[in-house]
């Protein structure tokens, strides 16, 4: 498999998840939704159009006319970027456990930080790799390690929408 197939096959993914998003978002308006939905749908369609931009990204550096492992670093720093982006506006996706319903287990505050772990913990892995990809630490910067960060996204995405749909906000 080429490996702009394999990022176009990532984006089409993401761009599934953020049409879904879209979708929903256009009804939103239509009823009076809870503002954790609302939280939840922004930040759903938020991580999904991060991971089509991010899938883009090498591609557009090819077509630039960049080559070799320089694809890659600027890639991952472009990813770098981006999670810098979101840690900032993190507190906001975090806040989302807060309001969530978790079927009668959110009495413990251990679970609400569990629950958070689940996105934050991989999330904190992949800003590990994209440093040692952009700074070819332990490996000259790859195509894998960028990938890794992408299924990170989409992970993070996929988490999103799981949370949406099985859990409801407290009301």
């Amino acid at each position: 498999m080429d490996v702009r197939e394999e990022l176009l096959t990532i984006a089409e993914i993401a761009v599934g998840l953020a049409g879904f998003a879209g979708v929903v978002a256009a009804f939103m308006h239509r009823v009076d939704t809870p503002r954790a939905d609302r939280i939840r749908f922004v930040n759903l369609f938020a991580a999904a159009f991060a991971t089509i931009v991010l899938a883009y990204t090498p591609l557009v550096f090819l077509h630039l006319g960049v080559r070799g492992e320089d694809v890659w670093v600027r890639s991952s720093v472009v990813m770098l970027l981006a999670w810098f982006i979101n840690s900032a506006i993190g507190s906001r996706v975090t806040r989302i456990f807060d309001e969530v319903d978790f079927g009668g287990l959110d009495g413990s505050a251990n679970r609400v930080w569990i629950a958070r772990s689940i996105i934050i913990g991989p999330a904190l892995v992949n800003l590990v790799v994209q440093l040692l990809n952009v700074g070819g630490w332990w490996w000259s910067p790859s195509f894998v390690a960028y990938l890794f960060g992408l299924f990170v996204y989409v992970y993070s995405t996929m988490v999103m929408f799981v949370y949406m749909v099985l859990f409801r906000p407290r009301t």
